[in-house]
């Protein structure tokens, strides 16, 4: 159930402008930078410089995304077992 939910994330954020925000800053992108690090940033940004297809930059995120979900679930079930989980509904 993830998975669609991200892709459909990520299909926004390109309908929105995300492509063109990253092409904006390309004469600044520094990967050190955290701001450069954001998950799809450096996806659309291999994309922007022509290194990959957009099709490959949207997988590539996604496939971040995901992995950032997995430890946040991980971190959040270490740390917070006791708690009682709710159902939505």
């Amino acid at each position: 159930w993830l998975t669609p939910r991200i892709e459909r994330r990520f299909d926004r954020m390109i309908a929105m402008g995300a492509l063109e925000e990253v092409a904006a800053m390309a004469d600044r992108y520094d990967p050190d930078l955290p701001s450069c690090k954001a998950i799809g940033v450096p996806e659309l940004m291999a994309h922007v410089r022509g290194e990959i297809p957009l099709d490959e930059a949207r997988a590539r995120a996604v496939i971040a995304t995901r992995q950032f979900a997995k430890r946040q679930r991980t971190w959040f079930r270490a740390r917070m077992g006791a708690w009682t989980h709710l159902r939505a509904g």
